[in-house]
């Protein structure tokens, strides 16, 4: 069968009904195709009024009226709707309260899957780790994974022990826990969440990237006194790792200088491609193949290990900053040569 246009199938079709049915189904037609229907009906091609021609269309619009639609699962609210266009309200209540007794049975801690990972995980923060464990146990890998990782390394670690040895409590036990975690997850979803703690020392330190050279030590020299802890995290958002990309050459050599070839290479992997172009494009020869082989030797590297030695790193960058050695163009900073 040659390949041909929607009209020109149309037109086939509908010269091969009866008039009176041709000009009824016109009628039906969106206008802004009559005219090229109508212009195929005058034009057709002979090989498109044959018998197996009028077959294939016939066919071709079978196939279209009842290919199989794709389905999907129905919400709660869709749901009740058919139920009760079936049944009756009454009916259709009684019969979701029957859905949500059974799933309640079967999967106790279910709804947790539709909440976010950062409420479970302020929600489970405040309990204990063998309740975690418990109710982690009974969700996604996805979503356990999610809750894990905004927990410290060591909550983590016991939290996983648990779990690999837990013993599910009677179905008593769970509906009452499921039950609290329920109400307080109500709770925590209908208050906004805690500030970021480190969002005010981003303030700080974007202030700081826009201010004079005097004030930003002056500053700095305040909070260190104040607070030494939190004037090293200020400097850390002030000069990050991706920073490095737009150090000029001087200064990225004596950075290098003083950093050790095996903590480099392990601090490059993973690197955007312009923090380690510029860093590769400031090592001698005879360094850089030294570089790319402890590379190559170190294999997969975990990434805390990564993050430890470009933390090195970071020391010997800010370390140079506070002698003088260099100054990064501050944010704003129109930079000639």
């Amino acid at each position: 069968m040659p390949d041909i246009s929607g009209a020109q199938k149309v037109a086939a079709f509908l010269l091969s009904l009866d008039k009176d049915v041709s000009a009824d189904l016109m009628r039906r037609i969106d206008p802004k195709v009559i005219p090229a229907v109508a212009q195929a009906m005058t034009d057709l091609e002979p090989e498109m009024c044959s018998v197996e021609s009028v077959d294939y269309i016939y066919g071709d619009l079978a196939r279209t009226v009842y290919k199989r639609a794709g389905v999907r699962a129905q919400d709660e609210f869709e749901l009740h709707d058919i139920l009760t266009q079936t049944f009756g309200n009454k009916e259709a209540d009684r019969v979701l309260r029957d859905i949500h007794a059974r799933r309640r049975q079967n999967q106790p801690l279910g709804f947790v899957e539709s909440v976010s990972p950062e409420i479970v995980a302020r929600v489970l923060g405040e309990e204990s780790t063998a309740v975690v464990a418990l109710v982690l146990a009974h969700v996604s890998p996805t979503l356990s994974a999610a809750v894990l990782n905004s927990f410290e390394e060591e909550v983590a670690l016991d939290v996983v022990k648990r779990m690999t040895s837990i013993t599910p409590p009677g179905i008593e036990t769970m509906l009452s826990i499921a039950d609290t975690l329920q109400a307080r997850i109500r709770l925590a979803a209908s208050m906004p969440a805690p500030p970021d703690p480190t969002d005010s020392l981003k303030t700080i330190a974007d202030l700081l990237n826009f201010s004079q050279g005097e004030v930003e030590k002056s500053v700095l020299t305040g909070l260190e006194e104040f607070d030494e802890e939190m004037a090293d995290q200020v400097r850390e958002f002030m000069f990050t790792w991706n920073d490095l990309s737009s150090i000029e050459k001087r200064a990225m050599q004596k950075i290098l200088a003083s950093v050790d070839t095996k903590t480099l290479a392990i601090a490059l992997k993973g690197s955007p491609p312009d923090v380690e172009a510029n860093i590769v494009a400031n090592l001698s020869g005879r360094v850089k193949d030294i570089v790319a082989d402890e590379r190559e030797l170190a294999g997969p590297t975990a990434v805390t290990e990564v993050q430890k030695c470009r933390a090195e790193i970071m020391v010997a960058v800010r370390a140079l900053m506070e002698a003088g050695e260099f100054s990064p163009a501050k944010a704003g900073e129109e930079m000639v040569e």
